[in-house]
């Protein structure tokens, strides 16, 4: 299979030591703060109830520190550290506030929930504590809430898993089982975080999990994805009585909600044992509701799927490792976005066509987003974390298109094109005509001016 390979340029590299994982970066407006202008692009996440937001970067690494980028600055805005093995970060209304809170899950069961203070202030504001932040850098980050949840997570997302309107937080483990978790208030006091967060439901799968993810089925209703090796996935169903009853340190044996396991052509992958990841709510654009997901393997496979039924499926000879999604193109429909850990980065559409780029060093993590860029707002980007200690943000990466097309085509979409051609008493129909003028144009010279 021929596919293109494209370029991008520009980047903002931080400095940032420490062994990252992708479950540790999130993009995301973390400080809820609105723009002033109009951003490139929706963010794939958005606060309810509120506007058009900045996003933020924030990253952590298994020592336990954890940093958050804004704009063009290569130095954290605001940093926390010591807070353990950290393998998981996610930007989201996990309490339900509709307000945007930073959490933050540790392999050994620490839970971190942060409020964080408005980012943007003066060095001198910073310094002397005045954003909020009870220390005296204003930089550092002290969390709002602590509570010990069961060890060893891999990876969590924060949504509406049971379509009863309020968020909850998912987690995967590494002993292949998967808990929700939801803020309950108290009510012991009237202070914001005088709550906990109570285990809702949990499963128990038989293969090692990848990747946990949302989509949306036909009807309307969420779907919570679950991927297992040898490029299969698990639906999980939500418990019917939806109880808050069990704290995560009690016995949650009683708690037997089901799930529906989708083999997707078992029999044809080469490896049934290869770890997979999955990623779902891929927007089709057009007005539709019901939205696609997609699998990767590490040994190259992906497929797009719809309802059980492969789109289309792409072998490549790289070792995927990450899945996401992206609308590179701005026409509302999400690409499928992988990367390998050399580098590779796919971009795929929903017509099975590719566009390559490579990175250029190997990958210890990525995730895709938006990222707020100073006088453009939000702007789609990837984000790489490197084993050299350094963290790549590419923004401003849309495309025109991800199909290969031409000049020709390219032009004949610009609307002042004909007007400009018109002027020229250029018949704009003639391509013959119009392929010596870019031609001459690009080149300085036309291979056939004899001829017109």
């Amino acid at each position: 299979m021929m596919w293109r390979n494209v370029s991008f340029v520009d980047h903002i590299e931080v400095d940032f030591p420490g062994n990252v994982v992708s479950q540790a970066m999130d993009l995301g407006d973390v400080d809820n703060d609105k723009v002033t202008y109009g951003p490139y692009y929706l963010p794939k996440t958005q606060t309810r109830g509120r506007g058009i937001e900045e996003n933020e970067l924030v990253v952590a690494n298994i020592d336990g520190d954890l940093s958050i980028f804004k704009g063009n600055s290569t130095q954290p805005q605001k940093k926390a550290s010591n807070l353990g093995m950290i393998t998981c970060v996610r930007i989201g209304d996990i309490c339900n506030l509709n307000k945007n809170l930073l959490v933050c899950l540790t392999a050994e069961g620490c839970c971190y929930i942060f409020d964080v203070k408005e980012i943007g202030k003066t060095t001198e504001e910073l310094q002397s504590g005045e954003d909020g932040d009870n220390f005296g850098d204003g930089r550092v980050l002290s969390p709002v809430y602590t509570q010990n949840l069961p060890a060893n997570c891999k990876a969590m997302l924060i949504a509406d898993t049971d379509g009863d309107g309020l968020l909850e937080m998912a987690v995967t483990y590494s002993d292949r089982v998967v808990r929700t978790f939801r803020w309950q208030t108290t009510g012991e006091s009237d202070a914001p975080f005088s709550g906990r967060l109570l285990l809702v439901d949990k499963w128990q799968l038989a293969g090692q999990i990848g990747a946990i993810s949302m989509n949306q089925s036909p009807d309307g209703s969420p779907e919570l994805l679950v991927s297992q090796p040898g490029r299969t996935y698990v639906t999980l169903l939500p418990h019917t009585s939806q109880r808050l009853d069990v704290t995560p340190t009690e016995s949650d044996e009683s708690k037997s909600p089901s799930f529906v396991f989708h083999p997707l052509g078992h029999n044809r992958v080469r490896n049934k044992e290869v770890l997979t990841v999955i990623v779902g709510g891929i927007q089709r654009g057009g007005g539709c509701t019901a939205t696609y997901h997609a699998l990767a393997s590490l040994d190259g496979s992906m497929v797009l799927v719809e309802n059980d039924n492969i789109l289309w499926s792409l072998q490549v000879d790289h070792q995927l490792f990450v899945l996401d999604k992206l609308d590179v193109t701005g026409n509302g429909q999400e690409e499928v976005v992988c990367c390998s850990w050399d580098g590779q980065t796919y971009i795929v559409n929903h017509s099975r066509e590719v566009v390559r780029y490579h990175f250029k060093e190997n990958v210890a993590a990525f995730t895709t987003g938006y990222y707020s860029v100073p006088g453009k707002g939000n702007v789609p980007c990837f984000v790489y974390a490197t084993f050299n200690n350094h963290i790549v943000i590419h923004h401003s990466i849309s495309l025109p298109c991800v199909e290969s097309t031409s000049l020709l085509s390219v032009m004949d979409k610009q609307e002042q094109t004909h007007d400009l051609l018109a002027k020229l008493n250029i018949d704009s129909t003639k391509k013959d005509v119009l392929r010596d003028l870019y031609h001459w144009t690009l080149y300085g010279w036309r291979p056939n001016a004899d001829r017109h």
